[in-house]
């Protein structure tokens, strides 16, 4: 049965970056997610009001169930504890769950090891996993851009160009703001 009362109380210390005393922020998130693995937890929260926490709410049931699938696969559980530096399963935080997403379970450690070699942050983890555009996608972004601008394909591909050049240099990009205003 669902305690409606211990999930409002974990989910408010979640908001205040809390754990309970006496439990490790790993203990605390398994915890949470084995209470809340049967609630549809996002329309719970905005049916209660709390949707302004939404996504920190959702990654701590992620990483709940992220430990909950390695503590339960031998083969995860020594994969983990060889690659972290103490030689057992790290402790997450707030700021590491914000790597999770919907992926496999290794994928995951993967990611959360690279932020804890603190060789990149979570920007840019997130941002160096997203997936190249499929060539539906591509197809229907040149067109709409084409439409939109009045232009064909030679002239989207000088667009292209030097459009890429002025993300790559912020000189250009700047230059081009003020002159833009």
């Amino acid at each position: 049965m669902t305690n409606f009362e211990k999930i409002d109380s974990m989910i408010a210390m979640i908001e205040e970056n809390q754990i309970p005393e006496g439990k490790t922020f790993n203990e605390f998130s398994m915890e949470f997610f084995q209470e809340v693995k049967l609630l549809p937890l996002s329309k719970y929260l905005r049916s209660i009001g709390r949707h302004k926490r939404l996504p920190k709410i959702m990654n701590m049931r992620k990483a709940g169930e992220v430990l909950t699938d390695t503590y339960s696969d031998s083969d995860l559980v020594s994969f983990v504890k060889r690659k972290s530096k103490q030689g057992k399963i790290p402790e997450l935080d707030y700021q590491s769950i914000m790597l999770l997403r919907r992926i496999d379970v290794k994928d995951n450690w993967e990611k959360i090891f690279r932020f804890f070699r603190g060789s990149e942050t979570v920007a840019e983890i997130n941002s160096t996993t997203r997936p190249e555009l499929l060539p539906q996608e591509i197809e229907t972004l040149e067109n709409f851009l084409k439409e939109k601008l009045r232009i064909n394909e030679k002239e989207l591909d000088w667009l292209l160009e030097k459009f890429h050049k002025i993300l790559l240099e912020k000189e250009l990009l700047r230059a081009i703001r003020k002159l833009a205003k």
